[in-house]
C-alpha cells in the first residue's frame, strides 16, 4: 500500500517536471490536443530509462519529441 503512495507521488513529481519543461521550451508550439499524452509519455520514459536525467536532457527530449510533432 505505501509503494503504491511512494510511486503515485514519484509519477506525480515527474508529470509537474514535464508540464514545467514543456511550458518553458514550447510555449506557442501547435501540437494536436490528442499528442499532449505522447509527450508525457516520452519524457516519463526518458527519466524511466535514465533515472538521473538533468533537467537540459529531459528538455532536450521534449523539445525534440514535439519538433517531430508541430503543426506550425
Amino acid at each position: 500500500m505505501k509503494t503504491n503512495r511512494v510511486a503515485k507521488r514519484a509519477s506525480l513529481a515527474a508529470d509537474k517536471w514535464i508540464e514545467r519543461l514543456y511550458y518553458k521550451h514550447c510555449s506557442g508550439v501547435q501540437i494536436d490536443i490528442m499528442d499532449i499524452g505522447k509527450v508525457f509519455k516520452a519524457g516519463t520514459a526518458a527519466i524511466a530509462a535514465n533515472p538521473q536525467i538533468t533537467e537540459d536532457q529531459l528538455a532536450k527530449v521534449i523539445v525534440d519529441y514535439v519538433n517531430t510533432i508541430r503543426k506550425n
